[in-house]
């Protein structure tokens, strides 16, 4: 232990008389190693742990498989069919996504988030509530009393945290409820959840082709995910032997619920945690280039402590103490700057990454970056002292006298710096890839006019009686009709989902041709959008009408039921006749069976992202359909003739001169269009961080090999001036020494990107993994940021004096 001691105050005496180089060393350490743990600690927050809830593994979603292989929620009647007939699960019970409902009865109305919630819900969570009790099963049945449970956040800022909360009385949606249970603090399923309700505020639905309910279930003890599908792909089978012609699902799908909260962040992260690896890798590169200068000074130290009797581990030991006192402090800024980056991460992230609550630099995070520090620490220490090992003592004592390092030295400074290159090209590789990618999704025309319109959400209760339709459906007129004549203003328009704002709100639905009827034609059959607008809705989005006309005063509720169609549904149903006349049903979430006359066709919209082609998309008129104005929060799109946000105080005043108590948001076209980039945008504002630290330390690394190698050549580069060579020799010869392993580097990052950049393939658009430019560009960028790293010291070499050099020793 005292020889321990010794060894580490020996360590500190030492590093403490190089502060150049430990403070360089510590910084570099701390980019790679806050990189890394900014990137870990996402992916094991959402990816690593289990979910928060117990046994969380049991924890599945089900779904139903379409035709076309897209997954649905369960329809009623099969999930009864499910629960009856299964034996793999525990519990199953309905659990919807959070989406905002105006909520009054509090200390003040608001637009809170709510999700449905069976009474097994919280039986399948295994979570039961802080106070109070679960869902009762006669709150189950429809017209029986609803009831909902707070979260301990609402019931805090809502309730002030009272502890009669059983007392209050809630209206949520229009519908008055019954506060029966408190959550614990953290629960948080559904994302963002705040109130959670009874599933019966509406009579449950008796269609197999009405996919209406998203099913949560635990897996019983020692039943296999596998198991579960097999008894599932049974059951789905006697049901379509049953009611095949009524449904139009034709298998089931059982997911991991964490996988399913992850699907489309996952390879993502994982990619990203990739990169950060490399630039640990780029950062331990650097280190070691200057340990290896260090070990040339000091080479004659640890020689004569080799002869005084030190073994090979005693050396090694004091080797692996001195990198630990600088990877230690390392670690420490490292998780210093991770705390920024996880910061940094969350801003871009907290629209798409899954219980962002759970991110955080904890002690885990802190057990890795620890970690980190220690192998890097031994390894970095170790692989000196086995060459220590081997070196005999009248050379080890000459290796002391300031002469020029060897070729062996020499060779691995040149591939240290050939890494360091070749992971910055393959950084900035997959940068600009991702640049590039970003760049073309911004250029593709979304099918509607971004700039100088405005979208306004609002958020209704539901209609439950005849005279509460009227009601809703004049306040949607009275409001589209004084919002037109508001000065500024050249058109106003509706709709249910608004495009890029809700990334597949509303969903598809069934579409059928009645040719299908009467033959069972399949190519009569298929699937497409289902939105409803009113009749201004596509002047105020500037989307173009092709052919017929759109929505107007002769379109009424007692009229035939007219749709306005999108091209690449006409291109795909009448490719050779004319759409207009042509008729459709809708089936699936709208229950209003009425054929649709098709009257219009207007251009093709990207309605969930800009990278997807745009969908078939039905429009049906909103006064026709009213009850579809109900399941959604309505967007009003309102286009100006200058600023749309000069607006916002005429048209919320509009509103609530209607109606005091509907809440009102705003974003303008060009913000959803921005928002809808934000995936994108993440992966290459982070990649992009990487790349660009991971350049300034091959920089650092050019540079500080280039000054170290020019200083131990001082006595030679006299020699050739004293000779006769011009300082552009000099300058040539320096500069071609330092630029032969830059271009070892390129060639070899070249090929590191063309194999790597493929992993991308499903992150990019428009460009492919290997894209000439892109690669080209790169490459050119740091040969020329390399050779002005080499040029420095070059220059400096030139303006040595021969008497004094050859004086240097």
């Amino acid at each position: 232990m005292d020889s321990l001691i010794r060894d580490i105050r020996y360590g500190v005496r030492s590093l403490l008389r190089r502060p150049g180089f430990t403070a360089i060393a510590v910084v570099i350490l701390a980019l790679g190693i806050g990189a890394t743990t900014t990137i870990f600690s996402v992916v094991d927050a959402l990816l690593l742990r289990a979910l928060p809830y117990p046994d969380a593994g049991q924890l599945v979603l089900l779904r139903e498989v379409g035709a076309q292989g897209n997954q649905m929620a369960l329809a009623g009647p099969d999930f009864e069919d499910v629960q009856t007939s299964s034996q793999s699960f525990s519990s199953l019970a309905v659990s919807s996504i959070s989406f905002p409902l105006v909520v009054t009865g509090a200390n003040e109305a608001s637009r809170s988030r709510i999700a449905f919630a069976s009474r097994r819900f919280f039986e399948v969570m295994g979570v039961q509530p802080l106070l109070g009790r679960v869902f009762l099963p006669e709150e189950e049945k429809y017209g029986g009393p609803v009831a909902v449970i707070l979260s301990y956040g609402y019931w805090q800022k809502a309730l002030g945290g009272r502890s009669d909360f059983n007392a209050a009385k809630l209206n949520v949606d229009g519908v008055n409820c019954n506060v029966v249970g408190i959550m614990p603090p953290g629960f948080d399923y559904p994302a963002d959840t705040e109130i959670w309700i009874t599933t019966n505020t509406d009579p449950p639905s008796t269609s197999r082709a009405t996919h209406n309910l998203p099913v949560i279930g635990r897996l019983r003890a020692g039943v296999t995910l596998e198991q579960a599908r097999a008894e599932l792909s049974g059951i789905g089978k006697q049901l379509r032997e049953r009611y095949g012609e009524q449904m139009d699902a034709v298998d089931f799908a059982l997911l991991p619920l964490q996988n399913f909260l992850t699907r489309n962040v996952r390879q993502g992260l994982w990619l990203l945690l990739g990169a950060g690896s490399l630039l640990l890798v780029m950062a331990c590169a650097n280190y070691a280039n200057l340990l290896l200068a260090q070990f040339t000074v000091r080479q004659r130290e640890f020689t004569v402590r080799s002869a005084l009797g030190a073994s090979r581990w005693r050396l090694a030991r004091q080797l692996i103490i001195e990198n630990a006192l600088v990877t230690l402090p390392a670690a420490a800024l490292g998780a210093l700057l991770a705390s920024f980056g996880v910061s940094l991460v969350l801003a871009l992230g907290a629209d798409m990454l899954p219980h962002v609550n759970a991110i955080a630099v904890d002690v885990r995070v802190l057990a890795f970056s620890c970690g980190l520090a220690a192998l890097i620490a031994v390894a970095l220490g170790l692989l000196p002292a086995l060459r220590l090992g081997k070196q005999d003592l009248q050379s080890g004592l000459k290796e002391g006298r300031g002469q020029s390092a060897d070729i062996a030295k020499r060779r691995l400074r040149s591939a240290l710096v050939a890494v360091q290159i070749a992971l910055t090209l393959i950084l900035f590789a997959g940068a600009g890839l991702l640049g590039r990618s970003f760049l073309k999704v911004m250029q593709i025309n979304p099918g509607f006019k971004t700039e100088s319109a405005i979208a306004m959400t609002l958020s209704l209760p539901s209609t439950i009686t005849p005279e509460q339709d009227e009601q809703l459906r004049q306040f949607y007129s009275q409001l589209l009709e004084r919002s037109a004549l508001l000065p500024g203003v050249i058109a106003v328009g509706g709709i249910n989902v608004l495009p890029l704002a809700d990334r597949g709100g509303g969903g598809n639905s069934p579409l059928v041709l009645p040719t299908f009827l009467i033959n069972d034609d399949p190519s009569q059959k298929g699937y497409a959008i289902y939105r409803v607008a009113s009749s201004g809705y596509f002047a105020a989005m500037n989307i173009p009408l092709l052919r017929g006309r759109m929505f107007d005063q002769t379109d009424t509720t007692t009229s035939s039921h007219v749709a306005v169609i999108s091209q690449s549904l006409a291109r795909r149903y009448w490719p050779n006749e004319d759409p207009i006349g042509q008729r459709i049903q809708f089936g699936n979430m709208d229950q209003d069976k009425h054929l649709l006359h098709v009257v219009g066709v207007v251009g093709d919209v990207r309605d969930v992202t800009l990278e997807r082609e745009a969908q078939p998309t039905v429009y049906a008129f909103s006064l026709q359909r009213p009850q579809w104005w109900q399941v959604s929060r309505l967007a009003i799109v309102v286009r100006a003739q200058d600023s749309p946000q000069s607006l916002i105080p005429a048209l919320r005043a509009t509103v609530h001169d209607l109606r005091a108590d509907v809440p009102t948001s705003f974003k303008t076209l060009d913000q959803v269009f921005s928002s809808s980039l934000n995936s994108r945008r993440f992966s290459l504002v982070i990649f992009g961080i990487f790349a660009i630290t991971a350049l300034l330390l091959a920089v650092a690394g050019i540079y500080g090999v280039m000054s170290y190698v020019v200083t131990q050549r001082t006595h030679e580069i006299g020699i050739r001036m004293a000779l006769g060579a011009r300082a552009a020799d000099v300058l040539k010869l320096v500069v071609r020494n330092g630029m032969g392993p830059v271009l070892l580097g390129v060639m070899l990052g070249l090929a590191g990107a063309v194999g790597l950049t493929r992993l991308m393939v499903s992150f990019l658009f428009g460009v492919t993994p290997t894209d000439a430019l892109t690669l080209a560009t790169v490459s050119v960028g740091l040969i020329l940021v390399a050779l002005i790293a080499c040029g420095i010291p070059a220059r400096r070499a030139t303006k040595v004096d021969p008497l004094v050099a050859l004086r240097y020793e």
